[in-house]
């Protein structure tokens, strides 16, 4: 699964859409960049894939620090 995420500067998810859909809408979150959100476009690894979005929101952060951002669980 593919999503389009708006976050933080502390990776907390804001809102998501998926992007790997073949609805005939696509709907895209929008950051707000002067409060200081971001967006990405992020790969859910298969351990959380059984999460719908709201779930991804409440239970997973984006992680930047790396080279590629990725989902990991909030602690």
């Amino acid at each position: 699964m593919k999503l389009h995420v708006v976050h933080n500067k502390d990776g907390e998810i804001l809102a998501a859409a998926r992007t790997d859909t073949s609805s005939p809408i696509r709907v895209r979150p929008q950051a707000d960049e002067q409060a200081g959100q971001q967006t990405t476009e992020i790969y859910v690894p298969a351990v959380y894939q059984h999460y719908d979005l709201a779930g991804i929101c409440q239970r997973l952060r984006v992680n930047t620090k790396g080279k590629f951002a990725e989902l990991k669980l909030k602690e």
